[in-house]
């Protein structure tokens, strides 16, 4: 079914050619990553996508490793090839010798094809149940926030094509290419945008996400705290306290929601507003509240170095990949940077971390 890896230590070189650079930059991301993340478990959990007939393919773990870099560096798929081939850290994360050929770069998006949005989302929920596990993460407080991501149209073009007077408002919607994208309106400054929302839930403490949702843009921010709480709680088996947010997500959905979970509703109210403030007063709500503007960062980080912003993809389903590797790749990173800052201020590591996360091995 898959191709053997043993190329790596069976080369010529094997592991000498590498050792050095490694031992050099052994605070280089990739290397902690590797040395703190096991993707051992992901050959066998993503086995069922494949064929026992034909010819063998790459491995599963490989093609991954491939799009994490991808991602990680906002690459094409031309581009994240080249990478891995001409940068040494990049081949050696990925497993692959140095006189290993590598796979052509239409072979990352056959693979994502093959996955398809329910394997990436899966695999961002186990990393993240690994997290909670492990203790990286608490269920003590999560905040929610949404960001825009402008879809992969052109509305200058339509707009010079398509629009017959003044009084045409639909070109877009009748000659758009991505027929699952809208308008969003911000409600900050009234910027308009045509395309979708990332809604997340984030462990402030960490920074890292623990729940992703794609949608329209058109969607109401006060519908999205149920499916994203609902999201954590069944794919990770958190048992969230606390949920901090902008005025935004003020409703009686999000009321309900944390009414039936026992979460308690810190949910900034509106200025002067004599609805939603019980338990507004608390200590609790004011701890959460100032540690809200955390998820920013998280956004500007991920729009700024991971492309975020803008959708790479045409349709609803492949911008939810897009978001997984985006927020898998985001919550590596924050892992890394957790445990790394644990160790050097002398503090012991996670007291549920045993040197490596398993996020793929059965429980």
């Amino acid at each position: 079914m898959f191709k053997d890896n043993c190329s790596f230590t069976n080369s010529f070189f094997g592991d000498f050619a590498f050792k050095p650079i490694i031992d050099r930059h052994e605070d280089h991301l990739l290397v902690l990553i590797r040395k703190w993340v096991s993707f051992k478990g992901l050959n066998e959990l993503l086995s069922d996508c494949y064929s026992f007939e034909g010819r063998k393919a790459y491995q599963p773990e490989t093609m991954f490793r491939c799009l994490l870099i991808q991602f990680l560096y906002d690459l094409s798929d031309r581009e994240a090839v080249e990478r891995i081939d001409t940068d040494l850290i990049c081949r050696w994360f990925c497993g692959f010798s140095l006189n290993d050929g590598l796979p052509h770069f239409t072979r990352l998006g056959d693979f994502k094809k093959r996955l398809s949005r329910d394997r990436f989302e899966d695999i961002f929920n186990r990393l993240v149940r690994a997290c909670r596990n492990a203790n990286i993460i608490s269920d003590e407080l999560r905040v929610i926030d949404t960001t825009d991501q402008k879809a992969k149209v052109n509305i200058s073009k339509l707009k010079k094509i398509f629009k017959k007077d003044d009084n045409d408002h639909n070109y877009i919607d009748r000659n758009s290419l991505d027929k699952d994208a809208s308008f969003g309106k911000k409600s900050s400054n009234g910027k308009r945008w045509y395309g979708y929302k990332a809604a997340t839930l984030v462990d402030p403490d960490t920074q890292i996400v623990t729940s992703i949702k794609t949608m329209p843009a058109n969607n109401k921010d006060n519908k999205v705290a149920r499916p994203l709480i609902e999201s954590e709680e069944n794919n990770t088996g958190s048992n969230i306290e606390d949920l901090s947010g902008d005025k935004g997500f003020l409703g009686d959905d999000t009321r309900a929601v944390c009414a039936e979970r026992n979460i308690n509703d810190y949910i900034i109210p509106k200025k002067n507003s004599k609805k939603h403030l019980e338990g507004k007063d608390s200590i609790g709500f004011h701890i959460a509240r100032n540690k809200r503007s955390s998820v920013e960062r998280v956004y500007a980080d991920n729009k700024r170095k991971h492309g975020l912003g803008r959708c790479r993809y045409l349709g609803i389903a492949k911008t939810k990949i897009q978001n997984a590797l985006i927020f898998t790749v985001h919550n590596l990173k924050r892992i890394t940077k957790v445990i790394k800052v644990r160790i050097e201020q002398g503090l012991l590591a996670p007291p549920g971390f045993k040197g490596v996360l398993c996020p793929f091995l059965a429980n």
